[in-house]
């Protein structure tokens, strides 16, 4: 049984600290992307930040142009941080599975 309580201990520091991580970027995700996250109904999160103006940029010719690209990094950079916070909350609900199998096969064996 010591054993396994050492393994069951590193699996529940591995889901703690992925945990942790998922909502570091849950917590960027709502203070860099203003309010609740809300998501498109192609699953993909909405940029809900004030859109970057091209008055930002000055009087310079293309300051639409660079404003929007501005505005397309945002978007992508919220998707990516999203995605990362998904598979992160994925994999925690995948170590919980393990450990609960783990532990349902001892009691069985036991």
């Amino acid at each position: 049984m010591a054993d396994l309580d050492i393994h069951l201990t590193a699996l529940d520091r591995c889901r703690t600290a992925i945990h942790t991580a998922s909502g570091q970027y849950e917590d960027t995700l709502t203070e860099r992307n203003p309010g609740e996250v809300t998501y498109g109904d192609d699953g993909e999160p909405r940029n809900n930040r004030t859109p970057v103006s091209a008055d930002v940029f000055g009087h310079l010719t293309d300051s639409g142009t660079l404003a929007g690209a501005a505005n397309d990094v945002w978007t992508e950079l919220i998707s990516e941080m999203d995605q990362a916070r998904r598979k992160l909350a994925g994999t925690e609900r995948g170590l919980s599975n393990v450990e609960e199998n783990i532990r349902r096969t001892h009691r069985a064996t036991s």
